[in-house]
């Protein structure tokens, strides 16, 4: 799994480098506009239903094909409406390319809510592979399709519209695998039943509302103060961070569900689980965070190549250690929504977010993309932190020896790789950086390969999985 998703990351650098480069900076940035705006429109959708339910089909799968039914229920209709109200306002308020843009960007978050909502059960059931193949095969075809239809010159709107289908293809292609691997989603309940869930889903809701907000605000307050082509420099950075960040939700994405049921069954277990996940987060962050740093202007250069993207490099070094902060924080947040205490992790973020926007407003007039990347980065670290001090008691049984090994192999991995990047070149850097910090790894005794595996490809208690098909 680890291997398909490495495929999917490098060609999703490709196809956004060619995108943008053919669509220009400013049209490149007016379609993540788009996508930010509906984004932000459909965190309110289920209102946390999704997470909500996933934490008890895990906890209790034999509840996967009723809960799921209601899970798609409430956020299918929810999702409709934000999303049509967001495209109806926008219609009304601009007009043009833009407008055009947000609508059809609205329709394809609507598909998007959906397979996400679907997705609980192979999240639940641990069986991320489905998620990975719909993922695979969707991917492709929006390549493709829309590489021809730019390459034959119809533009930003044709570029947007294959995103669209591409997302209804991975709906299909998602509940294919649902119900021919695991179940029939069914609606067992009552409106009184879906009223009581949504009621139960608000805190978790509003955390998932709040992580999004945050994840998107930057790009809206970019376009709002500095144009679309700041968004279109900040969004090409991003966009490379966002493959890492794929890492994490295959490698401590797996955790989730085993660690619901180890806290609810096995508190020795879920510990331990605890302490690998921030072992494996340490050992995955920083070396991305650090390797990205050195060779940021080759990367921007061989992805985007064009002048208009020559602000990014910066941007990227920036966001690069936004990674190992959202790593780190996947994990310390794990106890807490674990035990329910999702009011005290809002707490941590409602201030974030207001911290963010505070911080943009006063960064993005004076220094555009650059100032919208450092108010992410100083945002995610003041999260982990705090979030860290709610998760104190789990904090302290932190392996020290094995995280200072997993800085220390960072630290020597970043001098051969830069030694190797100055005397040979790009490619010759991240092959050095890649296998030395891999042999640092093994040799300080911070990781096994059998933790990883462990903890990527954990296998569903069989009693269990059968009670829920």
């Amino acid at each position: 799994m680890i291997a398909k998703q490495a495929i999917m990351a490098v060609l999703s650098v490709i196809y956004v480098g060619y995108l943008a480069r053919r669509l220009g900076v400013a049209a490149w940035g007016e379609l993540q506009a788009s996508l930010a705006i509906t984004s932000m429109a459909a965190v309110i959708a289920g209102l946390g239903v999704r997470g909500y339910l996933a934490r008890e089909i895990a906890v209790t799968p034999e509840l996967g094909p009723s809960h799921l039914g209601s899970a798609l229920v409430v956020r299918g209709a929810m999702g409709a409406t934000t999303l049509l109200c967001a495209a109806l306002f926008t219609v009304a308020t601009r007009s043009g390319e833009g407008a055009t843009l947000v609508v059809i960007a609205a329709a394809s978050q609507l598909a998007t809510i959906l397979y996400t909502t679907m997705w609980l059960s192979f999240e639940a059931h641990e069986r991320f592979q489905y998620i990975l193949y719909v993922e695979l095969g969707a991917r492709l075809f929006v390549i493709a399709l829309s590489v021809a239809l730019v390459a034959s010159g119809l533009g930003v709107l044709a570029a947007a519209g294959a995103l669209a289908l591409g997302n209804a293809i991975e709906l299909a292609l998602t509940y294919h695998f649902l119900r021919t691997r695991l179940y029939q989603p069914r609606l067992e309940v009552g409106l009184r039943e879906l009223v009581a869930i949504a009621k139960k889903s608000i805190p978790l809701g509003l955390i998932g509302a709040l992580l999004g907000v945050i994840r998107q605000a930057d790009r809206v307050i970019l376009r709002w103060l500095d144009g679309e082509a700041a968004v279109g420099v900040f969004s090409a950075a991003w966009v490379l961070v966002e493959q890492l960040e794929l890492i994490s939700d295959l490698v401590l994405g797996a955790a989730f569900a085993a660690g619901m049921r180890l806290y609810a069954h096995d508190q020795p277990g879920f510990v331990k689980l605890f302490r690998t996940a921030l072992v494996v987060a340490t050992a995955l962050g920083l070396p991305l965070a650090a390797g990205v740093t050195i060779v940021a202007p080759d990367v921007v250069a061989l992805v985007y190549e064009g002048r208009d993207f020559a602000g990014a490099s910066h941007v990227l070094r920036v966001l690069a250690w936004h990674v190992p902060a959202t790593f780190a924080f996947q994990v310390a947040a794990l106890p807490l929504v674990a035990s329910k205490r999702e009011r005290q992790l809002g707490a941590v973020l409602a201030p974030t977010l207001a911290a963010n926007v505070a911080l943009d407003m006063w960064l993005v007039p004076q220094h555009g993309a650059l100032g919208a990347a450092f108010a992410a980065l100083v945002a995610s670290v003041g999260m982990l932190v705090a979030t860290g001090i709610l998760a104190l008691r789990y904090m302290r049984e932190a392996p020290i020896g094995r995280l200072g090994g997993a800085t220390l192999a960072t630290v020597l991995m970043t001098l051969v790789a830069f030694f190797a990047l100055k005397t040979v070149g790009l490619w010759a850097a991240v092959i050095a950086g890649a296998i030395t910090h891999a042999a640092l790894l093994l040799a300080l005794r911070v990781v096994t390969i059998a933790e990883v595996r462990a903890l990527a490809r954990r296998k569903p208690e069989k009693s269990r999985e059968a009670a829920a098909t």
